[in-house]
């Protein structure tokens, strides 16, 4: 399974040929969202709909974007370094005197994304997800159902006993070796 974390962003645009109304509808029905949501989401802007999701949910998400004619784009976030492990240093005399000035978070250029609060999208919106949860303890063999035995008339058939011929064709026997009495080697 891959480590690779993407985001999927939407900015308003939709396929070629699809009907505006017909996809906020469907969008609307997707996420849940009022009219204000709507229009947020269909201002142009580019806004995150989900993110940290692993490649598999994205495509999830783009497909259901693409069923209700929303066009969405996914993209694959930078990993997130890992720390190297701290190697323990040598004692320090308490003779020696550490100059350390604090690092202030105004000095760190680090770039968050724009937090932005769930559309409430759910297992259920997206097409292509079939996936069932059974509650604990609940048989998960699907209900056999009884079928009623055939009543069949086997009147005219017997059985042969055991090790009986049943018509099998029989295999003819080897033909016997020709005579080669009159053949001989010559040096």
């Amino acid at each position: 399974m891959s480590d690779e974390l993407y985001e999927v962003a939407f900015s308003g645009q939709i396929k070629s040929g699809a009907d505006l109304a017909q996809v906020k509808i469907k969008v609307a029905a997707m996420f849940k969202a009022d009219e204000t949501k709507l229009a947020h989401l269909f201002s142009g802007q580019r806004m995150v709909i989900k993110k940290n999701i692993n490649q598999a949910t994205a495509k999830k998400y783009q497909t259901a974007l693409d069923n209700a004619g929303a066009v969405c784009d996914i993209k694959l976030l930078s990993p997130k370094p890992v720390p190297e492990p701290v190697v323990a240093s040598a004692v320090v005399p308490s003779s020696v005197v550490r100059n350390v000035s604090p690092v202030s978070e105004q000095n760190s250029e680090v770039a968050h994304a724009p937090q932005t609060e769930p559309l409430g999208i759910t297992a259920g919106d997206i097409a292509e997800l079939s996936v069932d949860l059974a509650p604990i303890g609940s048989d998960m063999q699907d209900k056999i159902e009884q079928v009623a035995a055939l009543e069949l008339n086997l009147d005219g058939m017997d059985m042969a006993p055991a090790g009986s011929d049943l018509g099998q064709v029989k295999k003819d026997e080897d033909p016997e070796p020709p005579n080669t009495d009159g053949l001989s080697l010559v040096d």
